[in-house]
C-alpha cells in the first residue's frame, strides 16, 4: 500500500490503551504494516489504500489482526475468528475489483 495510511502507529496505541513508549511505538508500528498488508493481501491486491481506508469493515480487521499480533506474536491460535469473517466480508466485496479501477493498467 504506497498510498496514504489512515490508521496511525498512535490510533493503535490508543485502541490497544498502551502507553506511548519507544518500545510499543516500534511493535505496534509493525503489527499494524504485517497487518495491512496481509489483510490487503487476503482481500485483493488490486484495491488501493484509499479505498481500503474508506472501508470501516477493513479498518476493523487491521486494528484486531494489529490487536492479536502485539499480544500474541506468533499467532499461535491462529487469526482471530473475528477477522476472518471481515476477511471474508472484505473479500465478497471486492472480488472482483478489476486493475483498472484504481488507474492501474
Amino acid at each position: 500500500m504506497a498510498d496514504e495510511q489512515q490508521i496511525s502507529t498512535e490510533d493503535m496505541l490508543d485502541y490497544l490503551n498502551l502507553d506511548e513508549t519507544p518500545e510499543n511505538k516500534a511493535v505496534v508500528d509493525v503489527t499494524l504494516k504485517a497487518s495491512q498488508s496481509w489483510i490487503q493481501s487476503a482481500i485483493n491486491d488490486n484495491l488501493s489504500a484509499s479505498v481500503l481506508n474508506a472501508d470501516n469493515d477493513y479498518i476493523t480487521a487491521v486494528k484486531a489482526l494489529a490487536a492479536a499480533m502485539f499480544y500474541d506474536r506468533t499467532l499461535a491460535n491462529g487469526v482471530p475468528m473475528g477477522v476472518q469473517m471481515l476477511i471474508t466480508t472484505l473479500q465478497g466485496r471486492y472480488d472482483k475489483w478489476p486493475d483498472n479501477q484504481n488507474g492501474n493498467k
